[in-house]
């Protein structure tokens, strides 16, 4: 790293430029309706690659070759509106599966990063929330893994970028 670089990013993290995960935002469009989640209480999406092993002649190495990727995550929140129950009871009735698009948003004004937007689509949830209660004193949650098809990065950080 040259010292040009090393300016501009600095030697050492300071801890108010992470980024507080209290001030993500999350929207979801479904039938071309935006609807802000404000219920979300979590949610984690990541790229997971499928590798297949490359063996040669010549090497005792296994090498690995990247054939696919699967878009997979977690959406959870509070249970406060019976949207996803609505969505889902067409599918089971014979109609057609929901598929929808979500759109993050994380921005601390603390941090020097800046914001982030990325655009998932073809969002698929793999179970659906109707009701999960216990006789404590909790409050109604729900979680569900997801699959998805495409990923854009729309706004990336731009605070740190070297």
């Amino acid at each position: 790293m040259d010292n040009e670089q090393v300016s501009t990013v600095g030697q050492f993290l300071n801890g108010r430029d992470t980024i507080s995960t209290k001030d993500a935002k999350v929207f979801v469009t479904i039938n071309g309706k935006v609807l802000p989640m404000i219920e979300a209480n979590k949610f984690s999406a990541k790229l997971e690659k499928n590798k297949e092993d490359v063996q040669t002649l010549g090497s005792r190495w296994k090498h690995k070759k990247v054939t696919s990727v699967e878009g997979t995550g977690t959406l959870g929140g509070y249970l406060i509106t019976s949207n996803w129950a609505k969505y889902a009871l067409p599918y089971i009735r014979g109609g057609k599966d929901l598929y929808f698009e979500v759109t993050l948003t994380i921005e601390d004004s603390t941090s020097k990063a800046g914001k982030q937007t990325l655009h998932f689509s073809g969002v698929n949830l793999d179970d659906v929330p109707f009701a999960d209660f216990e006789a404590d004193d909790d409050v109604m949650q729900w979680e569900s893994d997801f699959t998805f098809e495409d990923v854009e990065l729309v706004e990336p950080f731009t605070g740190f970028d070297i």
